[in-house]
């Protein structure tokens, strides 16, 4: 009787060793955490607007502001709009905590493509705050994209 052979180690095994190495690092995590951030003061935002506030967190979502103000937060539209969005950047959060760069890359465009909504209405320090978060963001991806180069 002959013993089933083990099957060999996927092949992208080393990789995602690889990543969440490089992702323990300290610029990478700190980096990954700016999508919670965007997602938990969204949260404060949409707070904020459902109890009439004035004001608004600069580092929140413009589209969930909008939503918010369009719809109301407690109208179904409106939560499923918050909901998608918060969950979108906590999720980008979780898996660039975990390495993976496509996630820094895609978390980066759609807070780029929020940061239109501010410019569209002239709220530039708002955009500036956008442009400083995903310069901070932009070098946890570069510091996780050189490891995994020096890795290979």
């Amino acid at each position: 009787m002959t013993e089933p052979t083990p099957s060999p180690p996927a092949a992208d095994a080393p990789q995602d060793r690889n990543a969440a190495t490089i992702a323990a690092s300290p610029v990478v995590r700190s980096a990954a955490r700016w999508f919670w951030w965007i997602a938990g003061l969204s949260l404060v935002n949409t707070i904020m607007t459902l109890s009439k506030a004035d004001s608004h967190m600069v580092v929140g979502l413009g589209m969930t502001l909008v939503s918010d103000v369009l719809f109301g937060a407690s109208s179904p539209v409106g939560f499923a709009i918050d909901a998608v969005a918060l969950g979108f950047f906590v999720l980008m959060g979780h898996l660039a905590q975990r390495g993976q760069l496509w996630a820094f890359c895609l978390g980066i465009a759609v807070y780029a493509v929020d940061a239109l909504v501010y410019l569209k209405f002239e709220d530039w320090i708002p955009v500036a705050f956008h442009a400083l978060v995903i310069y901070f963001i932009f070098r946890g991806m570069q510091a996780l994209r050189q490891g995994l180069a020096a890795a290979n």
